[in-house]
């Protein structure tokens, strides 16, 4: 299992691994309140759910994925406030890594930019918005990269880890989808998030002093998690996941709300993906453009 696949499975992690001995329920509808039907009902428990979700996710080879989020970042002290409005659009690789993503962010009165780039064995490759060029990155930043998203996960984590959650977990089901939620908050809450982001390091000391300080200022205040998994494949299909946390860096706090939507799609259907002949040729090396503005 691959570590870019954590961020998506941490909510699976946490729920799957609740010690939930029952079958789900039928999904309640929000709007009414009352509980679909179900006619395609499935007695499987979270617990084999989520085993099965992680036999077939060690066999994800490639993936489509959409992202759209909203985020609220203010800093009090400074009376800062920005809304801002991130769409990415990414293919991915698992072995050996490739990657394909754009993205577009809309900050509102600081304005919109958009961004692409590609990471293959040819090389990172970026697409500078404001200059219309391609950027080729420096050799160590790609490698750098490929260790912190290629590195295993040991999917074997401690259960005891999720033993206090039991009472945030809701487990329902549709005719199509088994879908997970975990509405948490308070200190157990921001203990795992950080047991879970430190167990994602690919090494110990990877992260910069700064890094390092947001890391250890960090404090979740709540989480909503909803996962999504296919009742024919048991791939995850999609994520919702809502949070609200502050960080302090040099004795100034931020607040940061985040809401984000995934779809995930095309699994194990994308064979290759090739830096086009454009961007090779076009592409500037980082270095050399430091350069010239020099």
């Amino acid at each position: 299992m691959k570590k870019w696949l954590q961020g998506i499975g941490i909510g699976a992690l946490a729920l799957g691994l609740a010690a939930c001995g029952s079958a789900a329920e039928p999904k309640t509808d929000p709007e009414t309140g009352k509980k679909v039907e179900v006619t395609n009902k499935s007695d499987m428990t979270a617990q084999e759910v989520y085993s099965k979700a992680m036999e077939v996710s060690a066999e994800q080879k490639s993936m489509h994925a959409v992202m759209d989020i909203e985020q609220n970042m203010s800093i009090p002290s400074e009376d800062m406030n920005l809304d801002s409005k991130i769409k990415m659009d990414m293919d991915m690789i698992v072995d050996p890594m490739a990657l394909h993503q754009t993205m577009s962010m809309d900050m509102g009165e600081m304005g919109a930019t958009d961004m692409e780039l590609y990471m293959t064995d040819a090389g990172f490759f970026m697409h500078d918005a404001q200059m219309d060029q391609w950027i080729k990155m420096p050799n160590d930043m790609y490698e750098e990269m490929m260790a912190s998203m290629g590195g295993e996960t040991d999917p074997t984590l401690d259960l005891q880890m999720f033993k206090d959650f039991k009472d945030d977990l809701k487990f329902e089901q549709t005719d199509d989808e088994y879908i997970l939620t975990l509405n948490a908050s308070g200190d157990k809450l921001n203990n795992l998030v950080q047991k879970l982001i430190g167990d994602a390091m690919p090494i110990e000391g990877a992260m910069t002093e700064e890094e390092q300080e947001v890391y250890d200022n960090m404090n979740v205040k709540s989480l909503d998690l909803t996962i999504y998994i296919d009742k024919k494949t048991f791939y995850t299909n999609a994520f919702d996941m809502d949070m609200d946390l502050t960080m302090k860096v040099e004795e100034e706090e931020m607040h940061m709300v985040q809401k984000m939507k995934s779809v995930i799609t095309k699994i194990n259907e994308i064979d290759e993906i090739v830096v086009p002949k454009e961007v090779l040729d076009e592409a500037v090396s980082l270095e050399d453009l430091m350069g010239e503005e020099g």
